[in-house]
């Protein structure tokens, strides 16, 4: 459950920071909102066109409730080494000093993109990434903290 100070409803275009976008029709979509780019992007998270991407800075086609301060959660039981090789989409690739997510592009089969969600952490040796198949979209710490989505990628059928 959310309180209600720790959600908006709006367009995906006035979301701000690390967002989760909860659908209110069945025309919206579950997404990630990442402002990190010059324009902000959204990455669709339901079974709809999974992972994929697009800028959002004016869209005020899909809405929901604006869920702002997320913060992503890897499961360090599920990685890849994605230094040398082609992360798939929904991976997310922790790499240089920011943290990725692999989006699909042009909803064309094996056309994908690093997406960044947050930015400014502690530069990782050149060369060197690390994919998670297995991560969450929190909310809240300590006892307060509350699981909002978990993306298992090696649970998914092939």
């Amino acid at each position: 459950m959310l309180s209600p100070d720790e959600f908006s409803v709006g367009h995906i275009a006035s979301a701000r920071g690390l967002t989760l976008v909860l659908p209110v029709d069945h025309y919206d979509h579950l997404s990630l909102v990442t402002t990190v780019h010059a324009e902000p992007t959204a990455i669709l998270l339901d079974d709809r066109d999974q992972f994929e991407a697009f800028g959002c800075q004016a869209n005020t086609n899909y809405k929901g409730i604006l869920i702002p301060d997320v913060r992503i959660e890897l499961d360090e039981t599920c990685v890849h080494d994605a230094a040398g090789r082609w992360a798939v989409p929904g991976m997310v690739v922790r790499r240089d000093d920011a943290l990725f997510i692999s989006t699909r592009t042009d909803r064309r089969p094996g056309s994908s993109q690093l997406v960044a969600l947050q930015r400014g952490l502690v530069a990782c040796e050149p060369s060197m990434a690390i994919g998670f198949t297995r991560w969450q979209i929190v909310i809240g710490d300590r006892h307060n903290k509350r699981t909002l989505k978990i993306i298992d990628l090696e649970s998914k059928p092939n």
